[in-house]
């Protein structure tokens, strides 16, 4: 069987324009040759607002709602229009996808429009919200997220959250982007890192602290990074395999000069965050 063209958008939920948070929370796919639309949408709705701890859970509802009704209504037409005539309907129905995903100004956003090929569409599409939507509430990167999201609103609660935002460090040859980075006088003096380091395997703790390690040191080499770094950490439970490893990472970080507290330890971090 021969693999056929695709293209498949992801759906971004970003309530807060503000912080540009956003979570993968659906996908759509669309095969004009098979004569195929499908999406698949988040129905778990407390992985949501774990992730937006002050969201009402009824916004993400009715906007996932109002999108599921918008999704059948397009694939409706495409029944209607592009895949009923016998020509090819490709012209048509890239032109109908084109406009579905086109740029919105709402809390539900299509990413760009990507190509693929695929032997078994409908199946192409649960694996990709199988990598894109699952995957992202169960990783690194989403955990590492939520200390993210949590810190931002401790900032924001001790009113320094104007002060502390998203940069990139480095030279031409090197750069690294950190979520919290103050800059006065025109001179960045201090950033913040939530790091989490809660891996249950060591090798995979070791890895992820491993490449925070190594990018620190190569911005101290090339003196990108200023004097004051704090890296706010979750750790491993005490006594477990895991913890020996996080204890190794957090000694690397000291030893290139960076402070490493607990994530939830905010005396110390508004320490670090408010000192001139």
């Amino acid at each position: 069987m021969n693999r056929l063209p695709c293209q498949y958008a992801l759906l971004r939920f970003r309530p807060f324009v503000e912080t540009g948070e956003f979570a993968n929370v659906g996908v759509v796919l669309i095969a004009p040759q098979a004569r195929y639309f499908g999406f698949r949408l988040l129905k778990r709705v407390g992985r949501i607002t774990h992730f937006f701890h002050q969201l009402d859970r009824r916004i993400y509802l009715d906007a996932r709602e109002m999108m599921e009704k918008e999704l059948r209504r397009f694939k409706d037409e495409l029944d209607r229009t592009a895949f009923v005539t016998q020509a090819a309907p490709a012209p048509l129905a890239d032109l109908l996808f084109s406009e579905l995903t086109r740029t919105r100004d709402a809390m539900l956003q299509f990413d760009e429009p990507r190509m693929l090929l695929a032997h078994d569409p409908a199946e192409k599409l649960d694996d990709l919200f199988d990598c894109y939507v699952e995957r992202n509430f169960a990783g690194r990167e989403y955990q590492e997220r939520l200390l993210e999201t949590a810190m931002r609103k401790l900032l924001v609660r001790a009113e320094l959250g104007p002060l502390y935002r998203p940069g990139k460090l480095g030279t031409a040859d090197f750069t690294v982007n950190f979520p919290f980075v103050r800059t006065v006088r025109g001179e960045v003096d201090r950033v913040i890192k939530p790091l989490y380091l809660g891996q249950d395997e060591p090798t995979k703790l070791l890895t992820h602290g491993g490449q925070w390690v190594d990018r620190i040191r190569r911005l101290r080499k090339r003196g990108a990074l200023p004097e004051k770094v704090l890296f706010t950490v979750f750790a491993p439970a005490a006594h477990t395999p895991p913890y020996l490893a996080f204890e190794e990472i957090r000694d690397d970080l000291r030893n290139a000069a960076v402070a490493v507290v607990a994530d939830g330890d905010d005396t110390a971090i508004l320490d670090f965050a408010t000192q001139a």
